[in-house]
């Protein structure tokens, strides 16, 4: 997939749906998302795939797939994760199921950090988030930044009564290839279902 085709400038809007049943009862439901240009133009998104139980009982560390797909339904991105106690690991396949890498949640001293890995497992870029700046993540290689990824203000019913997100994506364009780009996509998700899920 090359972001380029779908916003030319690297800027993606990552809107969070609201699920009735969630917002009424507070039970977790299937995450779901749009992907828009920040004109409003809609280019893709994203559901996911897990188990009732796991997330009843096991909420944001359930083992689940996302799906990012085009508006017609077929899928540019597949991305997975297993059950885990501390660190999230995020494995991301292209359309065809090549593995391009992964986001790894690391620790950090009040820092929120990620790495971005190939399908080797190199670090190619780091992902870190200040705690006192908790809705900023930036992408960095080499210590300088080169994308963006900040949660925006949703609105007081959406903050207050669900944990539904919104996203502004500020990819690195020019940064590495296609792959690359969609991990620093992917990262966006992962961002807000380890950070996020149950806020």
């Amino acid at each position: 997939m090359s972001l380029e085709n779908l916003s030319p400038d690297g800027r993606f809007v990552v809107r969070q749906k609201v699920e009735r049943l969630e917002a009424i009862t507070g039970i977790e439901t299937k995450n779901r998302y749009e992907v828009l240009t920040p004109d409003g133009r809609a280019v893709a998104l994203a559901y996911e795939e897990s188990g009732t139980i796991g997330r009843l009982f096991l909420e944001s560390h359930r083992p689940l797939t996302l799906h990012i797909a085009d508006p017609d339904g077929r899928d540019i991105l597949v991305a997975s994760r297993s059950f885990f106690w501390f660190f999230m690991h995020l494995r991301v396949h292209d359309a065809e199921g090549r593995a391009i890498g992964g986001v790894r949640r690391k620790m950090g001293i009040l820092k929120r950090r990620m790495v971005i890995e190939d399908a080797v497992g190199n670090v190619v870029a780091e992902v870190s988030g200040s705690v006192f700046r908790p809705y900023t993540f930036m992408i960095k290689q080499g210590g300088q930044e080169i994308g963006r990824i900040t949660k925006k203000w949703s609105g007081l019913g959406r903050e207050m009564f669900t944990d539904a997100d919104t996203f502004l994506i500020e990819m690195p364009i020019g940064h590495g290839n296609d792959d690359f780009q969609s991990l620093a996509f992917a990262t966006a998700f992962a961002v807000d279902l380890d950070f996020f899920e149950s806020s």
